[in-house]
């Protein structure tokens, strides 16, 4: 074992916490966890993390398991700049709020002053290496969490099968021949994964993005031709709509053209603030994914408008 795998072994089993009805808080242990998850996931590829939706979300899956009350990511991704190898970077205009803040009371308020955090870069470059994360990981349960290891090693390998699914999802996209995958929970919780990843937690008809502390969100992993009637998870047959865009996009309210803008049906009355109604829709293009085979499908674009007879 190297030098610096020791010193940053050492690190992590001296880290700093508060204290909760007696007890140390287990809030900076799920942190790196969380962090190990996302690496793993591929959701973390540089040493930049930021205080996101998914990292919420696969946080409040580990918090599931160990806490009880008010799950609080915000408090140790600020406070973890105590362990001295977690550094936080302010948002631009935001350095002497940041300089200035002796915690944070909520996640929104944190993302609105903190841009990002980064590990030191020889411990982020063991967390890339799966032997070398593997033991950061177990060293972080064994010091901190031993009466937790079954119910958390469950929570980290749904995760993995999920990421193992997601995967096999992407390569289809790209037009890699592979293995099919059957329906089931772990497909579903993988398409729902890469979807809301791909845009970002926001709606693609109107680019609302709301998340609540407890990893709620706004918008839904949407099919594009219904799951009941298609049996399709891939990523071509996703968007990501909030609830009411959902609804419409269901019922055929609005659909899609072959330049995935959204065109709206005619029949249908709405009446309400200017700024909300649908038919400000018309004729505009939706948010995409970085990566163009991870756009709609044509092909399921075009099933759908059909449906419901808008050409």
């Amino acid at each position: 074992m190297t030098d610096s795998f020791s010193f940053y072994l050492r690190k992590i089993k001296s880290l700093r916490r508060g204290r909760a009805h007696g007890s140390p808080t287990p809030h900076k242990p799920l942190l790196l966890l969380t962090i190990i998850d996302l690496i793993e996931q591929g959701a973390i590829n540089r040493n930049r993390i930021e205080p996101s939706p998914q990292l919420v979300e696969t946080y409040l899956s580990y918090y599931s398991q160990v806490g009880e009350g008010w799950p609080r990511p915000f408090l140790p991704f600020f406070h973890l700049k105590t362990s001295g190898f977690w550094h936080l970077h302010a948002r631009k205009g935001q350095e002497a709020a940041l300089e200035a803040a002796q915690t944070f009371n909520s996640m929104s308020q944190l993302s609105s002053i903190v841009d990002y955090a980064n590990l030191d870069d020889e411990l982020f470059a063991l967390l890339l290496d799966p032997p070398a994360r593997e033991v950061i990981r177990q060293t972080i349960i064994d010091a901190y969490l031993p009466t937790y290891r079954t119910a958390l090693e469950s929570v980290f390998q749904h995760s993995r099968n999920i990421t193992d699914v997601t995967r096999l999802l992407e390569l289809q996209a790209e037009g890699i021949a592979v293995a099919s995958v059957p329906p089931s929970p772990v497909r579903s919780a993988a398409f729902r994964r890469e979807i809301m990843g791909l845009y970002n937690y926001t709606c693609a008809a109107c680019h609302l993005r709301i998340v609540t502390l407890d990893g709620k969100a706004a918008v839904d992993a949407a099919h594009i031709v219904p799951f009941a009637e298609s049996h399709d998870d891939s990523i071509g047959n996703g968007l990501a709509l909030c609830k009411l865009h959902h609804w419409s996009f269901e019922y055929g309210l609005i659909v899609l053209d072959d330049e995935l803008r959204v065109l709206i049906n005619s029949n249908f009355d709405e009446q309400g603030p200017r700024a909300l109604l649908l038919r400000n829709l018309n004729g505009q293009r939706i948010l995409l994914p970085a990566k163009k085979p991870y756009f709609p499908s044509l092909q399921a674009v075009r099933h759908h408008r059909a449906k419901w007879m808008i050409r």
